[in-house]
């Protein structure tokens, strides 16, 4: 049996055509029956399956789904819903400044990512001397087949200058540059959602950056 119905992204399709809160709150029983607790129910699965291969990103669920209400103080869109759905695996949840592994699912799709997307700048100064001391071995897994396959390379926003210390090895490891270090891939193919084996889809996506992940976690501590 599928995790989802059709209703799922139908209701993101009428979401993004109808982003006020008088609709939201005339269709939150469609929200509540079709998006939040299968939702809920998948993102509990996912914690337990990914807590078997490494228990150290279990959270709890609620830690780890985000809210549908956007937060409009700082941005200019001031549509008060996203339109997907979404949640991060790791320690602490949505809120844990480690490697994690983040999900949505909307209606035109799903995306998958992992990595760190806002390292601060203690994390970020560590992650550079880790990249400027085994390097090669960042280098070698982020060539692993698999990772490579599903995701192609770590991305993020990149300084363009460095502290003296690293300028030197930035010849070497060009990644010193960035200061965010994430891997993201995305299908455009709501039909995904359909899919029996949707928990074992994403089991895939994340074992291909687990050992990414490993590195970036032992260089932030």
């Amino acid at each position: 049996m599928a995790y989802f119905s059709s209703e799922f992204s139908r209701f993101f399709r009428r979401l993004a055509r109808n982003n006020r809160r008088p609709w939201y709150h005339a269709h939150k029983a469609e929200y509540e029956t079709h998006v939040k607790v299968p939702f809920g129910l998948f993102v509990e699965e996912m914690i337990e399956r990914i807590a078997a291969l490494d228990p150290g990103m279990r959270c709890e669920s609620r830690a780890a789904i985000f809210r549908l209400a956007r937060d409009t103080r700082f941005s200019k869109d001031k549509t008060p819903y996203k339109t997907v759905a979404s949640a991060v695996i790791g320690p602490g949840g949505r809120k844990s400044p480690l490697p994690s592994f983040y999900f949505q699912f909307g209606a035109d799709g799903l995306g998958v990512a992992g990595g760190v997307y806002q390292p601060d700048r203690d994390a970020l100064l560590r992650i550079r001397r880790a990249i400027r001391d085994d390097g090669a071995t960042l280098d070698r897994l982020l060539r692993n087949r698999a990772f490579a396959r599903v995701y192609g390379a770590l991305q993020g926003e990149r300084n363009v200058r460095l502290q003296p210390e690293f300028t030197a090895a930035a010849g070497d490891f060009p990644l010193l540059f960035n200061k965010q270090f994430y891997y993201w891939r995305e299908y455009e193919d709501p039909d995904l959602l359909l899919r029996r084996d949707l928990g074992e889809f994403l089991m895939r996506h994340y074992r291909a950056g687990r050992a990414v992940n490993a590195w970036l976690t032992r260089a932030m501590k």
